[in-house]
């Protein structure tokens, strides 16, 4: 079984990799993020020296801003243009297990999730790393006085990093999810645009209890709160803060943090893996109903 969805997935990976989409998001996905990390060098600023932390977090926002609407249209035309060009039943009378294609295909999902997040996060990193330099987080009046260590902040930041990833996974198993559903892959992508942009303008502003609750709100959770940090406030350092008690990192270090706080952290990385698993099975049970 395992070996049939890897071989599915690795068809599934070449035909995105023979598609226009793939290198046109490519190339553009570089071009934001380049774009976003030199601003600073391109159109400089009265803000004097520059940090390279500030542009890398730059970076990521703008390149996750556009990684995620990418997602959206890779998942939802990964069934969808299957019944638009009429292979889907040649697909679905093959001698594998509708449950393993769609594996085959959230698994796709997941490694091109991961391959942007590496891309975007690579490319920031060096960027700003060479250009600007990572420096200590100081008082803007009074520089000598540090609020937080570049090391440290490094930590924070690859926290960040791999946190990312499993909201992405999750809006782009939305895409997948969506696209069983539909018979037509230009509806399938509008459909989900329109949901994602629904539930993240709408429904998060709207009810702001609730929103902590979905999925997509979490993909710029902690870079929002990196940025606020970048800039001296630290208000918000008890998420990193909690991670660190969660991984036993600095296990001697007495951290001040109630049960609110440690339940938001752990929503954070619990709830997109939620949706996912649902995203997932929902697919699976929409494949199995097709008559196709």
């Amino acid at each position: 079984m395992l070996s049939r969805i890897w071989s599915l997935t690795k068809i599934e990976l070449f035909k995105f990799y023979r598609q226009k989409i793939f290198f046109v998001s490519l190339v553009l996905m570089i071009l934001v993020v380049a774009l976003s990390v030199l601003m600073e060098k391109i159109a400089p600023s009265a803000k004097g020296q520059i940090n390279g932390i500030e542009p890398l977090i730059s970076g990521c926002l703008n390149g996750f801003r556009l990684v995620t609407f990418l997602m959206l249209v890779i998942g939802a035309l990964l069934f969808a243009s299957e019944t638009t060009f009429g292979t889907i039943r040649t697909i679905l009378i093959a001698p594998v297990r509708r449950s393993e294609l769609v594996l085959a295909k959230a698994i796709t999902v997941i490694i091109l999730a991961l391959f942007f997040t590496l891309l975007i996060e690579t490319i920031s990193f060096g960027l700003s790393w060479m250009v600007y330099g990572f420096r200590d987080i100081t008082d803007p009046t009074f520089p000598e006085i540090i609020h937080l260590a570049r090391s440290e902040m490094l930590i924070y930041v690859l926290y960040t990093f791999l946190h990312i990833l499993l909201p992405l996974v999750a809006i782009g198993l939305m895409g997948l999810f969506i696209s069983t559903l539909m018979e037509n892959a230009g509806i399938a992508v509008a459909v989900s645009i329109i949901l994602y942009l629904v539930l993240d303008s709408f429904v998060a502003n709207l009810f702001e209890e609730a929103s902590s609750f979905l999925f997509n709100p979490y993909w710029n959770y902690y870079l929002d709160t990196l940025r606020n940090m970048s800039e001296g406030a630290l208000q918000e350092i008890w998420r990193f803060k909690a991670i660190n008690l969660f991984l036993g990192v600095n296990a001697g270090e007495e951290v001040m943090l109630d049960s609110i706080r440690n339940l938001s952290v752990l929503k954070s990385f619990i709830i997109p893996v939620i949706y996912s698993i649902i995203f997932v099975i929902s697919s699976i049970i929409t494949v199995n109903r097709k008559n196709s």
